[in-house]
């Protein structure tokens, strides 16, 4: 029944005399904690003695599921999804990834149900997880009044269509949630096409199984003959855009190009913000800068570079620029369409690296920060790490980071606290740069081999 969306089944029995004989219905039982009971049976012998009301039988359990939707944390016109987490190797992996899949969640204002974790020795070419596994997962689903299941792993085009269908269930994964989360996102003109271009890099090869308007046949002016399939002009307009967008960039590449040019006349030394998206860039960077860029405690909220001018104790001037924050498995249609913001790290002198100091996964997120780094080949640009949110850090938690690593500066860009001493050790960088370079300014243009790479935190592992 909750697989097919049912409330209610009911039975008679017909004797062989043609006469009634027993009735039997089972209804669905809303979801109701530890208890895994999703229906029951009333059984009556006699049907010329029932007295009962069907219809308001189904209308009393349709008011108990969307009551108990309510209360397992579902909201009126939200979304409901379930979390779907998958490993080949170790179950923990698989659970602190879906974690991190359940900000994402809440970041795309949906509401997350429940949550499934499957280990598996080998992926299923087809359902993921298996089919015996996805139908457990699909009724679970129903049961809750889940609208759409979120796998935490790239689903192939072939494994999206074959769960949706066998499910019955809206399905999306973790590459189209992030992507979905920078459309949202995107305020400016600038952010709005390079999200449109992920979203029509990413659904271009999932166009197949959209429906049965891409199966017919179709014609007329700008098509290429009465025989051509509605899934083939779908295809051929989204490349069509995809290549107009593709445009747009690359003039946003050569005007951000013309900016950087200028700046680097001035002589100025460029900064870059860098880090895993929520450790606090753009609330440390208004207070560097004295700017007041929107800040929210939800991840990607900063998709746009922003540039200020900040002076240092000794008199220094350097330009310091907040980017979008970074996380594992990004997907790569992101990559290609945000290349635009991206180079501008790859022009700084120096990357400004914010790690969480209160997070118990930040050494796995500063690697996850420079693996992305190192695949956009920017690894040669110097880098300096600097801890942030220590407000939320205990006296342990920051003890240990002051003796491992010394010499990295430990703020809280929300009090304020150790400005003065992260500009001086800000200073004290720059200025070994500049005297290393021995050309007045870094030029991150030079060969790895004529710069200066400076202690990071993931080196001390």
């Amino acid at each position: 029944m909750a697989s097919e969306r049912l409330d209610l089944v009911a039975s008679i029995s017909i004797g062989q005399n043609g006469s009634a004989g027993g009735f039997e219905y089972a209804n669905l039982v809303p979801p109701n904690g530890e208890n895994q009971v999703k229906w029951e049976i009333s059984k009556f012998s006699d049907l010329g003695r029932i007295n009962i009301n069907l219809e308001q039988e189904i209308n009393g359990i349709e008011q108990s599921l969307r009551h108990a939707f309510l209360k397992n944390g579902g909201k009126e016109n939200r979304e409901g999804v379930m979390l779907v987490g998958f490993s080949t190797k170790f179950r923990y992996l698989a659970e602190k990834s879906l974690e991190e899949l359940n900000s994402l969640a809440l970041s795309a204002e949906k509401v997350v149900l429940d949550k499934v974790v499957q280990t598996r020795k080998n992926v299923d070419p087809r359902y993921l997880v298996g089919k015996g596994k996805l139908r457990e997962i699909a009724l679970h689903a129903k049961h809750l009044g889940v609208d759409t299941i979120i796998f935490d792993t790239e689903l192939t085009p072939a494994q999206a269509n074959a769960i949706g269908e066998e499910s019955g269930l809206d399905i999306m994964d973790r590459s189209q949630l992030i992507i979905q989360i920078f459309a949202k996102h995107a305020k400016t003109n600038e952010g709005k096409i390079q999200a449109r271009l992920a979203e029509f890099q990413y659904n271009l090869p999932r166009l197949k199984g959209k429906g049965t308007a891409f199966s017919q046949l179709g014609g007329g002016i700008g098509t290429r003959g009465p025989g051509e399939k509605k899934l083939e002009q779908e295809r051929r307009n989204i490349r069509k855009q995809i290549e107009q967008l593709e445009k747009q960039i690359d003039g946003l590449c050569r005007r951000r190009e013309h900016t950087r040019k200028n700046r680097k006349t001035s002589k100025i030394p460029t900064l870059s913000f860098i880090g895993y998206t929520n450790v606090g860039k753009s609330t440390l960077f208004n207070r560097l800068t004295k700017s007041s860029i929107v800040t929210q405690d939800k991840l990607f909220s900063t998709l746009n570079p922003t540039t200020r001018r900040v002076m240092l104790p000794g008199g220094k001037h350097v330009l310091m620029t907040d980017t979008v924050g970074f996380i594992s498995k990004l997907p790569k249609e992101l990559i290609n369409a945000f290349r635009a913001t991206l180079e501008e790290i790859g022009e700084a002198d120096l990357l400004f690296h914010i790690a969480d100091a209160s997070d118990p996964e930040v050494r796995e997120k500063i690697d996850s920060v420079m693996k992305i780094v190192e695949s956009m080949e920017f690894e040669y640009i110097p880098s300096v790490l600097v801890f942030n949110k220590l407000d939320q850090a205990d006296t342990e938690t920051e003890a240990a980071l002051r003796e491992a690593f010394p010499q990295v500066p430990l703020v809280s860009a929300k009090k304020g606290k150790n400005f003065r001493e992260l500009l001086l050790h800000i200073e004290k960088v720059v200025e070994k740069i500049e005297a290393d370079a021995k050309v007045g300014v870094f030029n991150p243009e030079e060969k790895p081999e004529d710069t200066v790479s400076l202690p990071l935190l993931h080196s001390f592992f």
